[in-house]
């Protein structure tokens, strides 16, 4: 079946439109009406950087939240800087030998000699570690940057970053060494000695009594007074302890004392009583680096005096840009960050079997 052209009665291509229509042009509110805007917008179809559905759609909070970190070297050491780039830092020590004494120079009718004082330098080399470190920022990163409205640029969260990582690598040295060398922690020529804590029921100065940890502390200074024949100018004002023996110290109170025992000791101890000196200030403060430190892993106390003639580090060269190139191979500007740091000093500190400046309390449980 189907259909002859005499038995159409309709053209469906002219009747469709409106016969006022009919034979020539209309517009596009004449065929759709004035409610209607076909192809009519007032919106952006995309931003800035080309991307469809604008961002502009979101607040955007310039704050920028970085890593929190913190190193705790800078109060416990004295930082020595400049010098340039160094293999070695290198310092003399004097030694005395013959010095006299109170009997040793009397001249009397028997004595057919007078005794002679010699005096020597000895030298002494500590090695010098070198941290680099580059990073690279790619051209077409650098370019993208430009519209980025951001709190920092790019190139200082790099900075930021890079330093960060040279301070965690400065307190490792300064605190234990590196390769093969030692820290302020467990330097070789520092005497140890120990502390009996076999009594107590915990770490450290757990379950004893307040007057054996008050009694230690002072114990400290009066070592240093007994063999410095009262030299107060050596007495520690700084006392580094594991994290259990500060955590005890907070948390014990008494009647005898109005604060914790850990501030009653930081007002009312030897050295401040010996010394006389109303600005004498006793630091303790905790590090977990001496939670496992010392003979037998249970624990070292660190006590010395802060003073660069004492316990130093030197950076010949701080941590800083060096310099910046392109690189075509990876289509980037490539950025070089040096440093250098020395290994700890510790001058008055020449053997394990006599009291220096800096002295190690280990405890045997």
């Amino acid at each position: 079946m189907g259909f002859v052209d005499s038995e159409v009665t309709k053209n469906f291509f002219v009747d469709s439109v409106p016969a006022k229509n009919r034979g020539r042009c209309f517009s596009v509110n004449e065929m759709f009406g004035t409610r209607a805007k076909a192809f009519i917008g007032d919106s952006k179809i995309h931003d800035a950087n080309f991307a469809f559905l604008s961002t502009s759609l979101a607040k955007l909070h310039k704050k920028l939240y970085e890593p929190k970190v913190y190193f705790t070297y800078q109060k416990d050491i004295d930082i020595n800087p400049g010098g340039g780039f160094v293999d070695f830092v290198t310092y003399y020590t004097v030694n005395w030998a013959g010095i006299m004494n109170e009997m040793r120079n009397v001249v009397g009718n028997n004595a057919n000699f007078i005794p002679r004082v010699n005096a020597s330098l000895t030298q002494k080399n500590v090695n010098v570690y070198t941290y680099e470190v580059a990073y690279d920022l790619r051209f077409i990163e650098l370019e993208k940057m430009k519209k980025i409205d951001l709190q920092k640029s790019i190139e200082e969260i790099y900075r930021n970053a890079i330093l960060a990582g040279w301070d965690f690598f400065v307190q490792k040295v300064a605190y234990l060494g590196l390769n093969g060398g030692t820290g302020l922690f467990n330097d070789a020529n520092v005497k140890v000695t120990t502390i009996d804590n076999n009594e107590a029921t915990g770490k450290g100065f757990e379950g004893l009594s307040d007057d054996a940890f008050v009694g230690f502390i002072n114990g400290i200074f009066e070592t240093y007074l007994d063999q410095s024949n009262m030299n107060i100018t050596l007495l520690p004002n700084r006392i580094l302890v594991p994290t259990f023996v500060q955590s005890d110290a907070v948390s014990r109170y008494s009647q005898l004392y109005t604060n914790t025992l850990l501030d009653f000791i930081k007002e009312h101890n030897l050295g401040k009583a010996q010394s006389g000196a109303e600005d004498f200030k006793l630091v303790i403060e905790a590090r977990p680096d001496l939670n496992t430190a010392g003979v037998g892993g249970h624990g070292r106390i660190v006590a010395y005096r802060k003073d660069e003639d004492f316990v130093r580090i030197d950076m010949p060269y701080p941590m800083q840009h060096y310099i910046t190139l392109p690189n075509i191979d990876k289509m980037s500007y490539t950025s070089a960050f040096v440093g250098q740091v020395s290994q700890v000093q510790l001058p008055y500190n020449t053997s394990n079997t006599e009291l220096g400046v800096v002295s190690y309390w280990d405890f045997t449980k």
